[in-house]
């Protein structure tokens, strides 16, 4: 070590500089300084405001391609129970895939007019129908269905009908035997005149959609029978020659009852062939299911014989979209869509 000075005061001093506490320091802000210098250090920039980011939507899950079953030359009719749709905490867990196979078979199978029942929330309808390009549509509580709010509140299971806009226009919509509400399980049907123009010609048409009571005890068996007694009554006196239509989910079905034991409830309307036929009972005669969980048929279209005499013979079906939704139970529905096909220009 270089010492400039070799007396011992000075080289006391400088031991003791070298002590220090400060001097250590200076190894450490040596490199600082000579890599930066006293020019290098200014103050940093002004902070800047980060541009605001809208939150981007939830893409829909790709697209299923479900075969076609409608025709451009008949009214194409179909009833679909779509469990609990719009419910976040009932029916399929996934609302987003369950709005998308929905909208895929609606879109793919491309019927004119669907009666759909157990949809939840507005909202969530809404929203598919903004899926549904060409489709119109409201529930039973919707502004424009005469009685509606007065029968169904905000967060009940509602009964509703999706359209196609270019085929059908609605004339008028209510809500009808609200007297028996307690027989239709607080679920009155929603009545729609509708004005359907295919090949030029128009015809006018009533669809009631319905949703009876469930469950097969022997108290519910006897609500659906007096509301098809009371639906029978209606129907006579209100439209007896009218083309009307019921697509519903009846809870039960029409050769015998899903209760032990039992006659099917909708005997009014089974014994009154040709005034009234059901086009589907074919279905469970062929021993069909509309629910895949079960062995009957119990989605069904009542047609008047204004409305028989359109039908296309053979053209009733459960369409088996679960063939082509990968676990279609626990996504889309507990019912397959059940449909008949109708030419008015006959």
């Amino acid at each position: 070590m270089f010492l400039p000075d070799s007396s011992p005061v000075a080289a006391r001093r400088y031991t003791a500089a070298f002590a220090a506490p400060g001097f250590f320091f200076l190894p450490a802000l040596i490199p600082v300084l000579i890599a930066c210098g006293v020019d290098a250090v200014e103050p940093p920039p002004p902070p800047v405001e980060p541009n605001p980011v809208e939150p981007q939507p939830v893409p829909d899950p790709p697209a299923l391609q479900i075969p076609a079953q409608g025709t451009s030359a008949t009214l194409d009719v179909a009833t679909w129970n779509l469990l609990y749709f719009g419910a976040a905490n009932q029916g399929p867990a996934d609302e987003a895939l369950q709005m998308a196979r929905v909208r895929d078979v609606i879109l793919g199978t491309d019927f004119d007019l669907w009666g759909v029942q157990e949809v939840t929330d507005a909202d969530a309808f809404a929203a598919l129908l903004d899926r549904l390009p060409g489709y119109g549509g409201f529930l039973a509580n919707d502004a424009s269905v005469s009685g509606g709010s007065n029968s169904y509140d905000r967060g009940e299971l509602k009964v509703g009908l999706i359209y196609k806009t270019a085929l059908a226009e609605v004339v008028s919509a209510r809500i009808i035997l609200t007297e028996l509400d307690y027989e239709f399980a607080g679920r009155p049907p929603l009545e729609v005149q509708l004005r359907v123009t295919l090949g030029g010609d128009s015809r006018d048409v009533v669809l009631i959609v319905l949703h009876a009571k469930a469950i097969a005890d022997e108290t519910s068996w006897e609500r659906r029978m007096a509301a098809g007694e009371g639906l029978r009554e209606y129907l006579d006196a209100t439209w007896p020659d009218r083309a009307v239509l019921v697509p519903g989910d009846w809870n039960d079905d029409v050769d015998e009852s899903i209760t032990r034991g039992r006659d099917t409830p909708y005997r009014v309307f089974v014994d009154a062939a040709p005034e009234w036929v059901f086009p589907t009972a074919s279905l469970s005669a062929a021993r069909a299911r509309s629910m895949p969980r079960y062995t009957e048929v119990i989605d069904h279209i009542l047609a008047s014989d204004e409305a028989m005499a359109w039908y296309e013979e053979g053209s009733a079906m459960v369409y088996q979209v679960d063939e082509f939704i990968d676990g279609y139970l626990d996504t889309t529905s507990d019912h397959l869509p059940v449909m008949a096909r109708f030419a008015p220009g006959g």
